[in-house]
């Protein structure tokens, strides 16, 4: 029976994928791929936003949402005074600085991408594809193409 691999990897998009109508403020869309050697996020990173979290909401089950923080809306309202928000996200930013990963991260801008091709593929999906190759890449760079990994989605 093969090992279970030695990393976990998380990914998560920003923008929409669309092409038919795009926001001339936000005309890109992002997939992130975030991996971790998996002592690293348990041993590091999980304990590390947990005492974040515990500090700043007195429970560990907010959901950090980059839109929700930076509008100060939802269970971010406290983050109205430029202090509060500077103090805040310079924590956060720590907590990220302190935490080995990798990230590979799949960029398109769409109104580019729309006029380069006569019929465009989804965004999504290059970006997907884009970004697995990537992974598998860097999963076979540290020996971990024979080992069992499990998918939950």
């Amino acid at each position: 029976m093969k090992k279970f691999s030695d990393y976990i990897v998380y990914v998560d998009e920003s923008g929409d994928h669309g092409l038919k109508t795009i926001d001339p403020n936000y005309p890109v869309f992002v997939l992130a791929f975030c991996i971790f050697r998996k002592s690293d996020y348990y041993e590091q990173l999980v304990p590390a936003l947990q005492r974040f979290k515990f500090e700043h909401f007195g429970h560990d089950q907010i959901i950090l949402h980059e839109a929700d923080i930076r509008k100060d809306r939802n269970d971010f309202t406290f983050l109205k005074t430029p202090e509060l928000k500077e103090s805040f996200l310079r924590e956060l930013t720590q907590v990220v600085a302190d935490t080995n990963f990798t990230l590979i991260c799949s960029v398109i801008h769409k109104e580019l991408y729309r006029r380069k091709y006569t019929s465009p593929e989804n965004p999504y999906h290059v970006a997907l594809g884009f970004g697995l190759e990537r992974v598998f890449y860097f999963l076979r760079s540290q020996g971990e193409a024979d080992k069992k990994n499990t998918y939950h989605c």
